[in-house]
């Protein structure tokens, strides 16, 4: 059976007093450090877009059965749904799910504008939203949706109890917000200028956190 190696604990699962004997499915397993750092043992590999751990396990062994050793050599990738580079499509899809909220980018100045909490609504739309977050210095508010669908770009957003409004360059899913600004020039993280900086979006950070795990220690064929 698969979990006839995994050692049993006894645990009050619901705080009564009595106790089960269970799987302890927290446990893990680790390869020495030594071990792992041996040359002679491991060789580096790239994954090509859009391939699956079981892929590759059958490109590398012939069997799609010894997916589970990237994790064992690869401390990096905890797990395989968030940490193993995905296809674009699938990372768009990520994110989207991700940051569920929409965010509403401005050039405006957000500073002392809108009350956290306050209904939003778009001047195109009508649709309505709960303020969630203003983030001044990234130069965008998060919106919860409640009713109706925010035009995407020439919207205004007009805040129902400050009477606040911020003409807003796009309104869609807080996965196309910047995450932050990086310099034209040195491509260094700065605050937002009105030239010279690029956004560096919420997509473009989950897909630089997961392109560093493109490079994967696996045992030799």
């Amino acid at each position: 059976m698969y979990f006839k190696n995994i050692q049993n604990i006894t645990i009050d699962v619901d705080g009564s007093g009595n106790f089960d004997r269970l799987k302890n499915l927290t446990a893990k397993a680790k390869v020495s450090d030594e071990l792992i750092n041996n040359a002679g043992f491991y060789q580096t590999i790239e994954i090509i877009d859009g391939e699956r751990p079981d892929h590759l396990s059958q490109r590398l062994y012939g069997s799609p059965q010894y997916h589970w050793t990237f994790l064992l050599l690869n401390p990096q990738i905890k797990n395989i749904w968030d940490d193993w580079p995905m296809k674009y499509s699938q990372l768009v899809e990520y994110c989207t799910n991700k940051y569920q909220y929409l965010a509403a980018d401005t050039d405006d100045n957000l500073n002392d504008k809108f009350i956290l909490g306050e209904t939003v609504t778009g001047s195109i739309s009508n649709a309505n939203g709960i303020l969630k977050e203003i983030h001044v210095n990234m130069g965008y508010l998060v919106i919860e949706k409640t009713s109706g669908t925010f035009t995407i770009t020439g919207e205004t957003i007009q805040g129902v109890n400050s009477q606040d409004s911020a003409a807003c360059n796009f309104i869609k899913s807080q996965a196309y917000a910047p995450h932050h600004h990086v310099d034209d020039s040195t491509d260094e993280w700065v605050p937002r200028r009105l030239a010279g900086t690029t956004p560096f979006t919420y997509i473009d950070y989950e897909s630089a956190v997961t392109e560093q795990n493109r490079n994967l220690k696996i045992i030799k064929p």
